[in-house]
């Protein structure tokens, strides 16, 4: 079966002037279609950085990405926006909510940007906010939420376009423990219902123990890993 998304033999180094730091060396990865995966691992292993060449954010030194059977050209900028606005939701650690719009026009501006805005798409923002307990806090601008009513808002937007992948970055790392409970489940039923993929960076054992699996990243390469 054709994996959703692969990373063949990934090489990741930065250069620095105290010497060469190497993050990913010949890391190999595979998501399938509606399967959810946690990535654990200490701080600064480079869990991030393996996020962000899944999304096209980054390029890999060496190695390939896929999303299905195409092999992603990660150095063709317009195509990679395409994909990314077609294909791929991003939950962050920190919001990133544009202060000057509403929680609802957070959602739908990514949908005008690329001139896809419909009358269809207000309602399953709308919707989506709903689910996430914010249907009377639509029309407030993001200073006017919560930290955790805002890291809710962000998770709605990552799946406003109905994406095949969602990408989380420690997204309740902000959040004291109850909050960060309740947002994931409202994340996995999100992911479920949807049937998106999930690939989810974090150190709260917990919410990795939602997922079918759970991989820790270790001297460069990721490896299966069991929660005790």
């Amino acid at each position: 079966m054709t994996a959703l998304l692969a990373a063949e033999d990934i090489h990741k180094v930065y250069r620095k002037p105290q010497g060469d730091v190497v993050v990913l060396s010949g890391c190999e990865f595979h998501l399938a279609r509606r399967e959810a995966v946690a990535i654990i691992g200490p701080s600064g292993v480079g869990k991030s950085t393996l996020l962000n060449l899944l999304g096209g954010l980054d390029r890999p030194d060496r190695g390939v990405i896929r999303h299905r059977d195409r092999v992603l050209a990660l150095d063709h900028r317009p195509t990679m926006v395409d994909w990314r606005s077609k294909s791929v939701g991003f939950i962050f650690q920190f919001h990133f909510l544009l202060p000057d719009f509403s929680a609802l026009e957070n959602l739908l501006i990514p949908l005008r940007m690329i001139g896809k805005l419909e009358q269809q798409h207000e309602q399953r923002a709308l919707m989506l906010l709903t689910e996430m307990g914010l249907e009377e806090r639509a029309d407030h601008l993001p200073g006017e939420l919560s930290g955790g009513e805002q890291q809710r808002v962000a998770v709605a937007r990552a799946f406003m376009n109905r994406p095949e992948l969602v990408l989380a970055d420690e997204p309740f790392g902000n959040l004291d423990q109850d909050k960060s409970e309740q947002l994931g489940e409202l994340l996995f039923e999100l992911m479920r219902r949807d049937g998106t993929s999930l690939v989810i960076v974090t150190h709260d054992m917990a919410l990795a123990a939602k997922a079918d699996r759970v991989l820790r990243l270790a001297d460069g390469r990721l490896v299966e890993a069991e929660l005790t």
